[in-house]
């Protein structure tokens, strides 16, 4: 073997065993709670700069693992999409299911697919935004455009503005689900039913249509009709 490719062999090991370490701290220990340093110790580098010269910094970190998970996942979801579209599933529990099944996949996945979850449903918040902010967003994201072309087209009950929250929040609550739903199911001191997958999966599943389907309260379209107003307003002046 030339020493060009034992070269970019043992860096190709080195980034991924930084990578291993990072999505096992990060899961367990927050991302802010966790250092370069720490991560450096865990992966069993010796050489301090091993994430900086990788990956620049700890969000350079962050992206690489984004990216190791999230086309998987974005690809899953859309084939689940065109599956359950051919089953004329009703829309609000085609969008729950199909957000919710890969995220259990992933709990599977040994090769860091639950601490992938656990790290997102930490950041959810933020990402969630990042793809309306994507220019300003420090973590770059795969979009998801078929679930979204879907909502926008079967949603029309819903004005627009409380249909895109409402996406927005149940990917909020399908990461958030299976996060804590990981975190307890191997746990004997619950109750048994609280550690069943399947019926916490249903569950949320349901939980998250019943939140697309629910019509908008004379309170919610009274707020938007005034931030509506108020931005027309902006717009003119």
């Amino acid at each position: 073997m030339k020493l060009t490719a034992v070269k970019d062999t043992r860096s190709h090991r080195t980034r991924d065993s930084l990578i291993r370490a990072a999505e096992q701290l990060f899961a367990d220990q927050g991302v802010d709670g966790v250092s370069i340093n720490t991560i450096t110790r865990a992966a069993g580098q010796a050489n301090r700069n091993a994430v900086q010269y990788h990956f620049g910094n700890k969000n350079g970190l962050l992206q690489a693992i984004f990216d190791k998970h999230g086309p998987q996942l974005a690809e899953r979801r859309a084939q689940l999409v065109d599956r359950l579209l051919s089953d004329n599933m009703p829309a609000p529990q085609l969008i729950a299911t199909a957000i919710v099944e890969p995220l259990l996949d992933k709990l599977d996945d040994t090769d860091g697919g639950e601490a992938y979850i656990h790290i997102s449903a930490e950041l959810i918040a933020s990402n969630t935004l990042g793809y309306d902010l994507a220019e300003k967003h420090s973590l770059q994201l795969t979009r998801e455009t078929k679930i979204a072309k879907l909502a926008a087209q079967e949603l029309t009950e819903l004005p627009a503005e409380i249909a895109r929250q409402r996406i927005l929040l149940i990917n909020v609550l399908g990461f958030h689900g299976v996060s804590d739903h990981a975190r307890v199911r191997n746990n004997v001191d619950f109750d048994p039913l609280l550690r069943d997958t399947d019926f916490m999966a249903s569950n949320l599943i349901d939980s998250m249509a019943a939140i697309l389907e629910a019509p908008p309260s004379q309170r919610s379209l009274e707020v938007l009709a005034k931030r509506r107003l108020t931005a027309a307003q902006g717009h003119s002046e």
